[in-house]
């Protein structure tokens, strides 16, 4: 007759314990990573210093391991070599890197986000020679097709968007184009990024993000689709209230052959 093995109460035990040793592990050097770029000593360090606001983002900044990276980072890891010492800084809501712009706490803020002629006329922009435009990410249904195929489908929707996104804007004035209210559910506890993680397991229908996370994203989440395009390209650019470091930052971005000096006449201005 078949007896179900019983594991001994010591081996549990045991067990157990290791299993909290090894949280206990992950939990410490999670904290260790997060302090290297966290919000700590926000004022600078010395006046060659230049605090950096980065989204935590595929696009910004993200952890490989026990290491940094992510598009803007290396890039800008590139630009000060031998220049100026950054101190990172990682966010995840768009409005708080601003608000430390103003007070003067951080000296850039580094996103995906696409330059307005709002931001324009608060801010400098610095142009790492890239452009973008905003998708709307959905979930796929069990057949492969999306809910939402054109814009006109967005009326009388629920869309997500991160709060005090530049996208909101977007889409407001699509609202106006196709003769129809969409209607808009933003949320401050989240990035763009997230909503999008959100979108995969079921938790919202949707969220509109930028094309090139987006499709960074669907790499790991298959069943999304971010096909439906909600604006035409866009230059996209990191903020300073600081005309001189603009000016300095932007001419070693385009000192790099791999990069494209294209926009940043057209963009970097107020």
């Amino acid at each position: 007759m078949f007896t179900p093995y019983k594991p001994k109460t010591g081996g549990l035990v045991t067990y157990a314990f290791l299993l909290l040793c090894v949280v206990g592990l992950m939990v410490s050097l999670r904290q260790c990573s997060s302090r290297s770029i966290g919000k700590r000593d926000l004022r600078i360090g010395s006046g060659d210093t230049i605090n950096v606001a980065i989204e935590l983002s595929p696009m910004g900044v993200v952890y490989h391991g026990d290491s940094l990276g992510g598009v803007y980072y290396d890039i800008l890891r590139k630009v000060a070599d031998g220049w100026r010492p950054l101190k990172f800084h990682g966010f995840s809501r768009i409005e708080d890197a601003y608000a430390g712009l103003n007070r003067g706490d951080y000296q850039l803020v580094v996103s995906d986000s696409p330059i307005t002629a709002s931001l324009r006329e608060e801010y400098y922009f610095v142009t790492p020679g890239n452009v973008d435009r905003q998708v709307l990410v959905q979930l796929k249904d069990s057949l492969g097709k999306t809910p939402l195929a054109n814009q006109f489908d967005l009326g009388g929707q629920k869309i997500y968007v991160a709060a005090n996104s530049p996208f909101v804007g977007r889409l407001r004035n699509l609202s106006h184009e196709i003769g129809d209210t969409i209607y808009l559910v933003t949320d401050p506890s989240y990035s763009s990024e997230q909503l999008i993680m959100l979108t995969a397991i079921g938790e919202i229908p949707n969220v509109v993000a930028n094309e090139a996370m987006a499709q960074m994203m669907l790499k790991y989440y298959p069943q999304l689709d971010a096909s439906l395009k909600i604006s035409f390209r866009q230059f996209q650019g990191w903020a300073t209230k600081d005309t001189l470091l603009r000016y300095e930052l932007q001419s070693r971005i385009d000192s790099l052959s791999a990069l494209s000096p294209r926009g940043a006449e057209e963009c970097g201005k107020k």
